[in-house]
């Protein structure tokens, strides 16, 4: 039996200067911003490149969830951060019960994006 403590969205809090995730790295973690603020970069083969910068709300690092592929950029807390994390068996468990149609759209719509 899956112990319901590992499913469940918990609280998280990094340091100014903490690195979230890595681009390239598995992921296994969506993310919202409870207070602070991230700012998410990608490698352009000479430079990090600023994509976003999200504050309180924010929900992010999900793409990852539903594709399957490796994270397509970083995150970093620019400031003192507590995020939710929300564990990819959680989404993917929400995701999975839900209407087929809506699961084709979203699966297209990550796919756009990336």
């Amino acid at each position: 039996m899956t112990d319901k403590k590992k499913i469940k969205p918990s609280l998280r809090n990094l340091a100014s200067g903490d690195v979230l995730f890595r681009e390239g790295e598995v992921g296994d973690f969506a993310y919202q911003v409870v207070k602070g603020k991230i700012e998410v970069t990608k490698f352009n083969g000479d430079e990090y490149v600023t994509l976003a910068l999200l504050e309180k709300g924010a929900l992010f690092g999900e793409m990852a969830l539903f594709s399957d592929l490796p994270r397509s950029a970083g995150a970093q807390a620019l400031v003192a951060v507590t995020l939710t994390n929300i564990p990819k068996s959680f989404i993917r468990g929400k995701f999975d019960a839900s209407d087929q149609l809506f699961q084709l759209g979203v699966t297209s719509l990550f796919q756009f994006l990336r």
